[in-house]
């Protein structure tokens, strides 16, 4: 099968070899065509294929997803990030290895795809959309850690650390019409369980229907969510809701989109969340574990 790699080389604390990786690929039956995440383009990349492979951590499927010009060619996800939050609530939990030598024998799932408008134009997304909290954790986090373990637990550690320091913010968020006014410590609309260094924010959520959960923690839920981020156990003790259209209104903060922070406008601004109504199809080998608990 002919098929599109689309690769981080420096995903995970000790990036695979990238022949080695295509070695395996190619003795699993793959005509390889490679793409560099974040420097090659993946639309053009896909003329031809018959799939795409995405082999880093979520930022790398994250961009595979947004970007394949025919949803109905199908994605493999080989984890190699730290946390593979995407591909764990798939129910991928085997090492790159194993999803390759099990791609023989696999099922198909569908993930659903966010999209965000707001005075940037539109953007994708598939874990989430954020303010507050865990922005402010990001520039925290030590960034040389020597294991996958270690990068999540500085992860967590740092979003301890800011959600027991974080400043409310003014944000009005509506769902499907229903109106939640802030300040907020923690603004999340998720569509998938945990995000980040693997904060189950969402642990009933589906990555197959067509809803966000959306997650408002305000300054009374500080010292119960502090001791929720301690061991992360059962769900987040704040307001978790869900809804298809979600519109959030502020001035002078900056959202994050999946991981990345984007610039908005120092006055008042508006953004609004929902889903594509076109999912893209994720190869799952048969042999993986079920559906992500949410745990870590």
């Amino acid at each position: 099968m002919k098929a599109l790699l689309v690769h981080s080389p420096n995903a995970g604390t000790k990036p695979t070899p990238l022949t080695s990786l295509m070695s395996q690929l190619e003795e699993a039956g793959f005509a390889i065509r490679y793409c560099e995440h974040g420097r090659d383009d993946i639309r053009s990349g896909m003329i031809g294929m018959e799939m795409a492979i995405a082999a880093g951590g979520d930022g790398t499927v994250a961009s595979v997803a947004i970007e394949m010009p025919d949803r109905s060619l199908p994605i493999a996800i080989l984890p190699m990030g730290g946390s593979n939050n995407i591909a764990r609530a798939l129910g991928i939990r085997q090492s790159a290895d194993a999803v390759i030598g099990g791609l023989g024998d696999i099922r198909e799932k569908t993930l659903t795809v966010g999209r965000v408008t707001g005075p940037f134009g539109k953007r994708g997304f598939l874990e989430a959309v954020g303010l507050g909290a865990l922005n402010q954790s990001i520039e925290l986090v030590d960034e040389a850690p020597d294991t996958p373990e270690e990068k999540r637990e500085n992860g967590r550690a740092a979003f301890r650390e800011a959600l027991g320091t974080a400043t409310p913010v003014n944000c009005a968020v509506d769902i499907d019409g229903r109106r939640f006014d802030g300040p907020w410590l923690l603004v999340e609309v998720l569509n998938i369980g945990a995000i980040g260094p693997r904060l189950p924010f969402a642990p009933r959520a589906d990555t197959q229907d067509s809803v966000l959960d959306i997650l408002l923690v305000g300054e009374s839920d500080r010292d119960a969510m502090m001791q929720w981020a301690e061991h992360f156990s059962g769900p987040p003790p704040a307001r978790l809701e869900t809804g298809c259209v979600v519109t959030l209104q502020s001035s002078g903060l900056c959202p994050r989109i999946d991981d990345r922070p984007v610039e908005m406008p120092n006055d008042a601004w508006t953004v609004e969340i929902r889903l594509d109504d076109e999912p893209v199809t994720i190869l799952v080998p048969v042999g993986a574990g079920g559906e992500d608990d949410g745990g870590c």
